[in-house]
């Protein structure tokens, strides 16, 4: 690939990283639940390469198997015509014997190579399997915890949103209890004005009532005719005689 190749992939690929921590950012819930869901897949693709590899080392360690055993069978006859040809006496048996020895001998030797050759498939076959099984084995314990995690992540986040609103009712709470008290203190204040002028008004009555008694003449002043005539004498006016005669009183009415 060209430097612009390669320049060009490198800038697509970190405007992807950009936005798949840009999308974290603002949803990191469903973030996770995609990412673990991605995860989820890459775990049954390698759950599924784990079946294939392990069916691939069953039939390579069959093959190898069967392979071992027709190499030790053959090696065994080999053996067998060899204690033949030590045993043989007769020129021509001993000749058919070791012509026989030799075939066997010359297709073990060929098929040495091929035997190694499906012991070490078999071999890697296994390692494979091995490899991918404790791939899948750690992958599936991660998801797990992930999902684990993410199931305590909400079950933090559900906390937290009932605690915030909780909060936000207290504070609306606190907010109309204050609003309450201010009204209180305010009608307070309003029913102290009121008290403290009736107040005023009632020393205003009392006060005017004490007067209005003492500018008005008391029963002893009216009943006592002397004590009327004093004051009248006092006030500069002429009082009339405490008792006075039907003639004195034609006389007066007379005179005017």
């Amino acid at each position: 690939m060209s430097f612009l190749g390669n320049l060009f992939k490198k800038h697509a690929e970190n405007a992807v990283t950009s936005v798949q921590q840009f999308l974290v950012t603002i949803d990191p819930e469903t973030a996770t639940e995609a990412q673990i869901a991605e995860f989820s897949d890459q775990l049954k693709k390698a759950s599924e390469e784990l079946a294939k590899a392990r069916a691939d080392y069953q039939r390579e360690e069959k093959a190898a198997e069967e392979i071992e055993a027709l190499y030790q069978k053959r090696l065994q006859a080999a053996g067998i015509l060899e204690q033949q040809l030590s045993d043989a006496a007769d020129p021509a048996q001993k000749a058919s014997i070791s012509a026989s020895l030799e075939k066997i001998v010359t297709m073990l030797e060929q098929m040495k190579p091929d035997l190694e050759s499906e012991k070490k498939e078999a071999e890697d076959a296994k390692q494979l399997m091995d490899e991918l099984t404790g791939f899948v084995e750690e992958s599936a314990q991660a998801l797990k915890q992930a999902r684990a995690r993410l199931d305590h992540a909400k079950s933090d986040m559900r906390r937290a949103e009932i605690e915030k609103e909780r909060a936000e009712k207290r504070a609306k709470t606190a907010e109309v209890l204050a609003g309450i008290k201010q009204g209180s203190g305010n009608f307070n204040v309003a029913l102290d004005a009121m008290q403290k002028k009736a107040e005023q008004s009632r020393i205003k009555a009392d006060a005017a009532m004490t007067r209005s008694k003492l500018l008005t003449p008391t029963d002893t002043e009216k009943e006592d005719a002397n004590i009327a005539a004093a004051l009248a004498k006092a006030s500069g006016e002429s009082a009339a005689p405490a008792s006075q005669s039907f003639s004195d009183r034609l006389a007066a009415l007379k005179k005017k």
